[in-house]
């Protein structure tokens, strides 16, 4: 424009100095009327000429100034620390600072007629797509966040912003684009929120910590001990299921007793024992108090791949067990999460230690009060039977002293006699007893032994006795047996007292055996005693029981202390062997295991 002027502002000139020209060579201007107009005409020429001159350098300032502006907003555009872009309405790109090419990766000039939407993250091209056709409906500014994919670089999240140009006709023919690198935002306010995240986790986790404790420190059960706890666990850390397994270090296994899984996974774990040389490396970490995370991935598991958190469950004697927890094979659980879990782990050794005593003494304080019953018992017991052999003694110095024949006089010895061993037996079983319980017992040194002969010697008193009750004793021996080296008192008192005990406890008229056996193979002789008479079922675990009597139940209503069969048992201990029992079918069997230890002679 301002050329226009100048050209016109020349034309005037030219033509003002024209008429000029002409109006000097007609002469005396004021002479002549046309000269008068032409000069008055040259001075109006000459005040627009003025003027044209003044609007020139006017405007001339002006396109300089404009000129300065525009020079600043474009090194404002060109060097703005955000990206800025200007498309068609598009979105093919028209203009592009130099921020803009160093987000994109790309040289200024090969953004030019680009469309925008290439450096949008593929997977949100479409809903970029969708935001500007409904950017170029509005006259207001949009702003939103995507992520731009850039040239050869990593993707970075990104804050838009953009505005329409629009013509006179309202019709949109631009965008205005501010793009804004907002990746540090991102990751801090990530960082915040994975903080109050945590934050909220670990209260909460605190808070179920708190409550397992109290909910597992309540009680004394095992049982609800641990189920609470894995539920609760389960509860807090969205697991899978979860576990306890308890420990037994003599066997080195692991016995899963306790489970709890969610929907679904009803087969993450089953009961039963497994041996910790089957997993020895975790098991190993486990016995020395350590947790560790895996992944399990064993082809055809019916637990299929899962990641586990395996807890040692100790306190500071022993490690007591473990909890395994079952999560999806992507989530591993975070640190604060294990702290659950150990925390939990140690609270339930407390608890496992505490119910273990309480059961103990529980037990114990049962044990006793069956023990003061015994005693009460056996001291009732023990004192009839002291005083009947004494009153009998008594009644016969009455009678002994008043007999006027011979053969009421041995009568009255007779009964002295059977009595004063009766007593005197009674005794002797009872420090007998004691004797063997405190490993006083006296021992002879070993001999070789014909069973063959030891034990004719010890049935033959029997006999009469048997026959007496109408009993039938019989006595199965192999055609030879083995000398034995054994201590031929102990074995003569064990085998006594199987034969007292089992014609005690036989009906008149039943049936009594004793068979000998020996097998090389197991290197044992085993002597069984058999009799006809069934001991109740509820009365068999107590047999061997110091003081026992079975209670009063058809044949088994007989008089006794109850030492018997508790001394059979510490005289097969004092010999080496152990002994076993079973009552069915209207038998009693006693079976004797003793060690073969044969004599030179002959073997």
């Amino acid at each position: 424009m301002s050329d226009e002027i100048l050209q016109k502002l020349r034309s005037l000139s030219q033509y003002r100095f024209a008429l000029q020209q002409q109006i000097e060579q007609q002469g005396d201007p004021s002479q002549s009327s046309p000269c008068i107009e032409y000069s008055a005409l040259v001075e109006e020429l000459s005040v627009a000429e003025e003027e044209l001159q003044q609007q020139f350098e006017t405007l001339k300032a002006s396109q300089v100034q404009l000129s300065q502006e525009r020079q600043r907003y474009q090194d404002l555009f060109e060097f703005a620390p955000d990206g800025y872009l200007v498309t068609r309405a598009d979105g093919v790109i028209q203009e592009a600072n130099r921020a803009a090419a160093q987000q994109f990766g790309v040289p200024q000039p090969f953004l030019i007629g680009k469309p925008l939407s290439v450096f949008v993250a593929f997977d949100q091209r479409s809903a970029f797509r969708t935001t500007l056709t409904r950017a170029l409906q509005t006259t207001d500014t949009q702003s939103w966040e995507i992520q731009l994919q850039p040239r050869d670089r990593p993707a970075f999240d990104a804050a838009l912003t953009t505005r329409v140009v629009r013509d006179p006709e309202d019709n949109a023919i631009a965008l205005r684009w501010s793009i804004r690198d907002i990746t540090e935002r991102k990751r801090a306010e990530m960082q915040i929120h994975l903080l109050n995240a945590g934050l909220v986790q670990r209260t909460l986790m605190e808070r179920t910590s708190r409550l397992i404790t109290e909910n597992v420190r309540a009680s004394l059960d095992e049982h609800q001990i641990f189920q609470t706890a894995l539920q609760e666990l389960a509860i807090a850390l969205d697991l899978l299921g979860c576990d306890v397994g308890l420990y037994n270090l003599q066997t080195k296994t692991s016995t899963i007793q306790y489970s709890h899984t969610t929907d679904g996974f009803a087969s993450l774990s089953k009961p039963g024992t497994v041996a910790m040389s089957d997993f020895q490396e975790g098991y190993a970490q486990l016995l020395q108090g350590q947790s560790f995370q895996f992944c399990e991935a064993t082809p055809n598991s019916p637990r299929g791949q899962v990641s586990i958190l395996a807890c040692p469950i100790a306190d500071h004697e022993d490690v007591l067990g473990d909890i395994w927890c079952f999560s999806p094979p992507d989530r591993a659980l975070e640190l604060y999460q294990v702290d659950l879990v150990q925390q939990v782990a140690n609270q339930c050794a407390i608890a496992l230690r505490q119910a273990r005593l309480h059961a103990k003494a529980q037990a114990h304080i049962a044990q006793l009060d069956q023990l003061n019953r015994l005693k009460n018992d056996f001291i009732s017991t023990l004192s009839h039977e002291l005083r009947t052999p004494l009153t009998n003694i008594k009644m016969a110095l009455h009678l002994l002293k008043v007999a006027k024949t011979d053969e009421q006089r041995d009568r009255c010895l007779s009964i002295l006699e059977a009595e004063c061993t009766r007593e005197t037996n009674l005794v002797n079983d009872l420090l007998d007893l004691q004797q063997l319980e405190a490993d006083n017992y006296p021992t002879f040194l070993s001999e070789s032994i014909n069973l063959q002969e030891l034990l004719s010697i010890i049935i033959a008193p029997w006999h009469p006795r048997m026959e007496k009750q109408r009993q039938v004793l019989t006595l199965d021996l192999p055609d030879q047996l083995p000398l034995i080296v054994s201590d031929r008192a102990t074995l003569r008192r064990l085998l006594l007292e199987l034969i007292q005990n089992a014609h005690k406890h036989t009906p008149e008229g039943g049936e009594i055996s004793l068979t000998v056996r020996h097998d090389p193979r197991t290197s044992y002789i085993t002597f069984t005693v058999q009799n006809q008479a069934e001991i109740p079922a509820a009365e068999l675990p107590h047999i061997f029981e110091k003081f026992y009597r079975a209670q009063k139940a058809g044949s088994w209503d007989v008089s006794g202390t109850g030492l018997g069969l508790a001394l059979v048992k510490e005289l097969v201990k004092q010999l080496q062997g152990d002994i076993q029992v079973a009552s069915e079918s209207g038998w009693t069997t006693f079976i004797v295991h003793l060690p073969d230890r044969l004599a030179q002679q002959g073997f």
